[in-house]
């Protein structure tokens, strides 16, 4: 019986016929904060069951939460606390990834029915898929000095997937002599997560300017009609004296 209802789950959502909007379409958040998106649909109050699934890379489904208009959510065997939901309509609700780290980095999709999901005789619908990637919380700036020349380091760590760069800013204005950076980011398999590093190198005499040195990260995934394709943050600033 198991088997038969993932079929259906399937075909629903391969088929790509139904009225259910989810949102975002792409989510990224930092290391350690929450996750939230959005699912709505316009199939009338009757469709009141609205269910939350898992996709891992290469895995198969997971259903995490079921829930109804204006009752507590189910999740099954999942930890209450590491996943939330809301429903206060029959026809939207929320679901809301807690403390995310690397393993929560899925496909999230929502689905929605007549019936609840033990009825094999009445399709689910599903949305077209929420993109969690969480992203890595080790950012680090360091400094190496000889007689002639100055070495800044900038290493980033933990992050997921790997479409990333590194840049280099002096005084807010961006710097590309004397910059050099890994070919590709390096995969540590025990965590399934990324690191690189970038190193930009200074004589010595330019060095002594009262400069202020940044290197900052942007992130990469598709361009959509809501955003321009890229995630920017920095690291903390290395501020150099007279």
């Amino acid at each position: 019986m198991i088997s038969i209802s993932i079929l259906i789950f399937f075909f629903q959502l391969i088929a790509g016929d139904s009225g259910v909007t989810q949102s975002p379409s792409i989510l990224m958040v930092s290391n350690g904060k929450p996750a939230e998106m959005h699912c709505k649909h316009d199939m009338g109050s009757t469709y009141r069951y609205m269910y939350w699934f898992q996709q891992h890379q290469g895995k198969s489904m997971k259903l995490i939460a079921t829930t109804t208009a204006f009752t507590e959510p189910d999740f099954g065997p999942f930890n209450g606390t590491k996943f939330s939901a809301d429903k206060k309509e029959a026809e939207s609700g929320s679901f809301t990834v807690n403390d995310v780290d690397s393993t929560d980095n899925a496909v999230y999709f929502c689905a929605v029915s007549e019936h609840s999901v033990t009825d094999l005789l009445h399709h689910s619908y599903f949305g077209g898929g929420t993109k969690l990637t969480v992203l890595g919380k080790n950012f680090y700036l360091y400094l190496y000095c000889t007689e002639k020349r100055v070495t800044l380091v900038c290493l980033a760590e933990d992050f997921y997937p790997d479409h990333i760069d590194l840049a280099w800013y002096i005084d807010d204005k961006e710097e590309s002599t004397g910059v050099a950076k890994d070919d590709s980011a390096k995969l540590n398999t025990d965590s399934n997560t990324y690191s690189i590093s970038s190193r930009l190198s200074i004589p010595f005499k330019k060095w002594n300017q009262g400069n202020t040195y940044k290197c900052k990260v942007t992130f990469h995934y598709p361009k959509e009609k809501s955003n321009d394709g890229k995630w920017t943050t920095e690291g903390q600033p290395f501020r150099q004296s007279r």
